[in-house]
């Protein structure tokens, strides 16, 4: 599919985890595959992620690579680089009257969203065509993930929350 962000696995790396050996383990490295996260990373960059080990919790603004969980998400082998934008218990929806994300009905600042989708485009089955999605509670033990380029990414607008098993690694500066 055009615009699914698509990482392969380039090369692992030894590492130590940062002191919390039941969230994060080893460092690895993966190329980005596709345009969803620009322009935070870009198509063809190389990123170093933290393997999640143990047990994850999940914060806002985290970019992480998640594991297809299969149903709409697909059965990709890669795993795909997303950001997490609402946690479990969190409703997120789309959009408030300045057409901002909303979490718990606060409008999101997010300066990283380069191309924003259109506000209405009619439903594509083959990408998140449009903006705007309906109120969505995050299920315990899930999050509700998206791409930088809103225009470019298929994510939790048309998949549904990811849960939070489904995630590998996060991604470090």
């Amino acid at each position: 599919m055009r615009g699914l962000m698509v990482l392969l696995l380039v090369v692992a790396l030894a590492g130590c985890g940062d002191g919390d050996a039941t969230e994060t383990g080893a460092t690895e490295q993966f190329t980005q595959g596709g345009v969803s996260m620009e322009p935070t990373v870009k198509a063809g960059q190389v990123v170093t992620a933290r393997t999640v080990t143990g047990a994850y919790e999940p914060r806002h603004g985290d970019i992480v690579l998640i594991r297809s969980p299969g149903g709409l998400w697909g059965d990709h082998q890669a795993p795909l680089l997303k950001r997490v934008v609402a946690v479990g218990g969190e409703t997120i929806a789309c959009c408030d009257t300045s057409g901002r994300v909303t979490v718990d009905g606060k409008a999101l600042a997010e300066p990283y969203v380069a191309e924003d989708a259109s506000l209405d485009d009619p439903p594509n089955p083959d990408h998140c065509g449009p903006r705007r999605f309906a109120a969505v509670t995050v299920p315990a033990g899930s999050v509700f993930v998206m791409g930088d380029n809103r225009a470019r990414s298929n994510d939790s607008r048309c998949a549904g929350p990811v849960p939070v098993s489904s995630v590998s690694a996060v991604m470090v500066d």
